[in-house]
């Protein structure tokens, strides 16, 4: 069957909507979401996004990127690029599509200075973390044959708030922490400096972000809550409805409790504002292990994958 392959145009985008939520039926988006976090991205250059036809219809679509403006303080990050999302209709694929968009995204990369492509931990406008290893194996196999290799594993985790406690060991834990000064807040406006503050230090990318944008959006945000030293901020945690993070606490108070301290404070204001389920997008390492802890399943398995340029 024969095909071409173009750039993205603005009146492509109901039908790629409509194709996107036929191949990657775990990720449906709305027009609204692909709107907001592709055309709107700051990032977005057309010459990095391409749709294929055939018998005058999209059937394929992929968007590539890399930074024209530094994100907060990670920069620039110069070098590094990204292939966010990829899909080609089922009725379409082994027709030599997906090889030639990948070649086409990574000549566009390579022009403008890239010399390692990651799919796709590109913030803040992420679709997927990484390959979903269980729904996308095919996608997997043809990556590494492109020279693709694994930078990380990622994790989708979850579990229901229904059944949620606390034990008893880990209430006399909390209250040792309180009596050294450490005690976990739901967040007021008084704290906004020191809260961005810690967060630029400690966390300079998607978490200061997140935290700029819910509390341009309500300065008296209820679903952030702190971590205090005394009336230091050393640990920020946040939910939206009933997604989960992100979620960090300073390096320096790591094992002493403070992690799931803030976690089961997080958990019940969750409780209070009505929510039955907890998920997170993704998480790694050390992290994946607290989540397991606090009884976490893992619904998700993605591989974040990289290729370097000679």
């Amino acid at each position: 069957m024969s095909y071409s392959i173009r750039q993205y145009q603005a009146e492509d985008e109901h039908d790629v909507v409509a194709l996107w939520n036929l191949c990657l039926p775990r990720d449906e988006i709305s027009l609204n979401t692909f709107r907001r976090k592709v055309v709107l991205d700051p990032n977005f250059d057309s010459r990095g996004c391409y749709v294929a036809v055939g018998k005058k219809k999209i059937v394929a679509f992929l968007l590539s990127l890399c930074r024209h403006y530094p994100y907060f303080d990670v920069g620039m990050e110069r070098g590094l690029g990204w292939i966010t999302v990829f899909f080609v209709h089922p009725d379409w694929r082994r027709q030599g599509i997906a090889t030639t968009i990948i070649e086409k995204s990574e000549r566009f990369l390579a022009q403008n200075g890239v010399r390692e492509i990651h799919i796709s931990d590109y913030t803040p406008n992420y679709f997927i973390p990484g390959i979903d290893l269980d729904a996308h194996a095919e996608a997997h196999r043809f990556l590494r044959a492109r020279g693709y290799v694994k930078l990380r594993n990622v994790y989708s985790m979850g579990r229901s708030l229904i059944d949620f406690s606390v034990s008893k060991e880990m209430m006399d834990r909390f209250r040792q922490l309180e009596r050294g000064g450490f005690s976990v807040t739901v967040f007021e406006p008084r704290y906004t400096l020191r809260l961005l503050e810690f967060l630029r230090t400690n966390y300079p990318g998607d978490l200061y972000r997140v935290a700029l944008d819910r509390l341009r959006e309500n300065p008296e945000c209820d679903e952030i809550l702190v971590a205090l030293r005394d009336d230091k901020v050393v640990g920020f945690s946040h939910f939206e409805e009933e997604r989960f993070g992100p979620f960090g606490i300073d390096e320096v108070y790591g094992g002493r409790g403070l992690g799931p301290m803030l976690y089961y404070h997080t958990v019940e204001q969750m409780r209070k504002k009505g929510k039955h389920n907890l998920w997170l997008a993704w998480t790694t390492g050390r992290a994946k292990d607290f989540y397991h802890k606090v009884g976490l399943k893992v619904l998700r398995r993605h591989e974040i994958m990289k290729k370097v340029f000679d």
